[in-house]
């Protein structure tokens, strides 16, 4: 059990250096701060936090009872980047000079250093539309939702971390969280993101998951027909191709 609660914590910490960073500004925070509520806010909460995540109990029932990716999310609680900004502009409102100067560029350092440019990550790209999102997200939601209901589509990796941005009526049998952070083996997204599939194991798993699309790229060999197994190409957009579930419910 220790080592579940170990693992996550490296996931959520990354290389550690901004958590450190975070940690010193806390113990700063307790050595200077003299108002009650913000050392509430900034040491006490995080440090119930904190308790309740490390405890072995905890973990036990959330990994029995709840999705492991909730017991994760413990941590987003945590005011790391509140915290950072409020202990810094403290420090440069104290600081004289160019000491204040120093302080201010060695602390944007330490961020830069402890942090990674988003866009180096291969599901992230640069806005190319008021939804900040890529505009082949939009166009395939756009072409598939129905207004009114939910309806269950399987996406590649890559447009994990845009559909449920831009729609609330489509979900998804998997989670980009889950799969990139706590490392989740979903058996749909595995047939999904490999480069060869058969038509069998894909459409029939799709169908089990109660998908009434699937998005593929179109250079993804798929070794089989989908018709099949209950799907049939749907539309083409940008490069990939939409199957439909021709026996799935889509009445509102």
């Amino acid at each position: 059990m220790w080592d579940f609660v170990v693992n996550h914590f490296k996931e959520y910490i990354g290389t550690g250096l901004i958590f450190i960073f975070y940690l010193v500004c806390v113990v700063r925070m307790v050595i200077v701060e003299k108002r009650k509520e913000y050392k509430i806010l900034f040491v006490y909460m995080p440090a119930v936090v904190l308790v309740l995540f490390f405890n072995p109990l905890t973990a036990k029932i959330m990994k029995d009872y709840a999705d492991e990716e909730i017991y994760y999310r413990i941590l987003w609680l945590l005011p790391v980047s509140v915290t950072i900004a409020y202990s810094v502009a403290d420090l440069y409102g104290r600081l004289k000079g160019r000491v204040r100067i120093v302080a201010i560029l060695l602390a944007a350092g330490l961020i830069a250093v402890g942090g990674k440019i988003v866009y180096t990550d291969a599901e992230y790209s640069i806005a190319e539309n008021e939804y900040h999102m890529p505009h082949t997200v939009v166009d395939i939601c756009d072409e598939i939702v129905i207004p009114g209901r939910e309806i269950m589509v399987a996406f590649p990796t890559e447009m994990l971390v845009y559909v449920r941005q831009y729609t609330p009526l489509i979900v998804m049998p998997y989670g980009y969280e889950e799969l990139k952070y706590i490392k989740h083996f979903d058996p749909l997204h595995e047939l999904i993101t490999e480069e060869e599939t058969d038509a069998e194991d894909l459409f029939t798993e799709a169908s089990k998951r109660g998908c009434h699309y699937i998005v593929l790229d179109e250079n993804k060999l798929i070794i089989g027909s989908a018709d099949e197994y209950g799907f049939e190409e749907y539309a083409h957009i940008d490069g990939y191709v939409i199957y439909k579930n021709v026996a799935a419910d889509f009445s509102l």
